[in-house]
This record gives C-alpha cells, structure tokens and sequence, in this order.
C-alpha cells in the first residue's frame, strides 16, 4: 500500500469514527462530544427538524428529557468517499423510539440512512450537515396483542416512507416535514443525491433538501 492510498484510508477511518461517534453521542446525551462533531455552519434536515446543528443539539437535548422521549439509535456501516478535502459519509441506521400511542405502549422503529457532508477544517474532519433518507417506519405494541387505536384515515395523509412518526408527532400539535427525501418519493432523493455528488466535486451548491435547492 502506498503513502497516498495509506492516507485516505485513514482519512475514511477518520472520517467513519466522526459520524457514528456524532450519533453515539446523542444517544448517550454527552452533547458537548455532539458539537465537536458539526462544522459551526452545519445544517440539519430531518422528519422532525429543520436548522442549524447547534439548533438541532440544542432540540434534542429537549427531547430527551421529555418523558419517553428519547430515542436511540442502532448504526450499521458508514460508507465514505472522499475528493480532497471533502467527503460524503453515508450511514445505516435503525432509530429505536418507544411511545405511547393512544394508551398504548409501543415500539418504533424508523430504517433510513444518515447522510453528511463532510469536510477538513486544518488538521480535522467536521460535519458539514446531516440529512436523513427515509426508507420505512414500523410499530409494534411492546405487549403482544394490545393495539392502539390509531386513525388510519389520518395516518394515510403522512408519508409512507415515516408515517408513524409523523402521525405520533401531529397527536402532539408538533410540527412535521412532509418533503425529506424517502424511497416512497424517489424524485427528492434523486434531486438530493444529485446536489451531494456536485458539491463532491467541489461546487458550492446548497443542500439539495426542501425549500433548500
């Protein structure tokens, strides 16, 4: 192995550790070790969030002690590539909720991928956002053959891709994004995929996520 393929092997190890120590430590609400990780231009979009990195720290430490309102979070690999001093990470992920949903203790879970611009600021990797790819949303009750009363007329007005996530956040009169890129809406991932690979290679485009193109 040479100098230069030695070194952007590490840079991916490097780059692998940054992303999933970012979710580790909001699972484990060490939120100064969360910050560290952002770029302090970062940007965040997800089902639940729209804004900065440090906005979206700030909202998750309040979610969390809500009660039953954290969620954690089970990471598969992270792929990277990298071009200079820029990368993407791309990373697996299973968000494990348990809530209450008319009465009813239940397990959700939410599959997408965990999306980020990366880039090296002197001698470190930041994050430079952080977008999730929404793929499906399960529920299950914890108790096996209880079933919550769920409105599935209102469920079908949510999006198939985190339906349930937004059906349980609507119940609380808070506020859900219905044009985060998922496999139910193929023409948003393309239109964000397609932003991540010019600003790969070295555009300065916006994130290619809701209003912003």
């Amino acid at each position: 192995m040479n100098a230069a393929s030695s070194a952007e092997w590490l840079d991916k190890l490097l780059i692998t550790e940054l992303a999933q120590t970012e979710r580790v430590a909001r699972d484990t609400r060490q939120w100064d070790l969360m910050t560290d990780c952002y770029h302090p231009d970062s940007r965040v979009f997800l089902s639940w969030f729209d804004g900065t990195a440090a906005e979206f720290i700030a909202a998750s430490k309040a979610m969390g002690e809500e009660p039953g309102g954290h969620a954690t979070h089970s990471l598969g690999p992270t792929l990277v590539r990298i071009a200079g001093d820029r990368a993407l990470a791309d990373t697996s992920c299973a968000i494990l909720f348990r809530r209450v949903f008319a009465g009813v203790e239940c397990d959700m879970v939410s599959y997408c991928r965990h999306h980020s611009r990366v880039e090296r600021v002197g001698d470190r990797w930041r994050l430079r956002s952080f977008v999730g790819v929404y793929e499906k949303n399960t529920l299950v009750p914890v108790i096996p053959g209880q079933a919550p009363a769920i409105d599935t007329g209102k469920l079908a007005t949510f999006r198939s891709s985190y339906a349930f996530q937004s059906y349980f956040r609507a119940q609380q009169g808070k506020r859900v994004y219905d044009d985060r890129p998922g496999l139910d809406r193929p023409d948003l991932v393309a239109r964000f995929r397609d932003a991540e690979e010019r600003w790969l290679s070295g555009e300065d485009v916006p994130l290619g996520v809701g209003a912003h193109e």
